[in-house]
């Protein structure tokens, strides 16, 4: 079975944990190919681990909206996240691993921004293969956190929302 199954629109990557109750064939595949062709990018994600269970990889399956687009926010998760390596239909991409800086997120429920690059923030993302994914203080579902742009790289114009000052990739 999957780790995540993630759900990709626009700029934003929710990862919800997966479960046997989640779409994944059937006659409900309908509505997986209705979001595909709305922009909706939907896939599951397994998680292989190193010998002290740490997440390194990911093999994403996508059961909806497989396009450049929805592989590009897929990489740029998977990188955010720290894997080393990803594993997309037809294509194997590594990637540079774990830089540990700041990362930050908007709850869809109350709006209130996280952020947070210290260590036990960094070995919950490590062991569980993403970022955090229920809001504090509102209990509701929360974006794929964005690691920060370090001074001297440039921004992501894709990714960077454009009311925010601050970049975070």
């Amino acid at each position: 079975m999957p780790d995540y199954r993630l759900t990709l629109r626009g700029r934003t990557v929710l990862a919800i944990d997966w479960g046997p109750w989640l779409v994944d064939g059937g006659p409900m595949t309908t509505m997986l190919r209705a979001r595909g062709r709305a922009g909706v990018g939907i896939a599951d994600v397994t998680i292989l681990r190193d010998d002290e269970d740490v997440a390194t990889e990911a093999v994403v399956r996508f059961l909806a909206g497989d396009s450049p687009k929805s592989r590009a926010a897929v990489t740029r998760w998977a990188t955010d996240v720290g894997y080393r390596r990803l594993w997309l239909p037809g294509d194997v991409v590594d990637l540079p691993g774990p830089t540990e800086t700041e990362a930050e997120t908007r709850c869809n429920g109350c709006g209130v921004v996280l952020c947070d690059d210290g260590p036990e923030f960094w070995d919950h993302v490590r062991s569980s293969g993403r970022f955090p994914g229920m809001c504090p203080l509102c209990g509701a579902d929360l974006p794929q956190w964005r690691v920060c742009q370090t001074a001297g790289e440039a921004p992501d114009p894709v990714s960077v929302p454009a009311t925010r000052s601050r970049s975070c990739s």
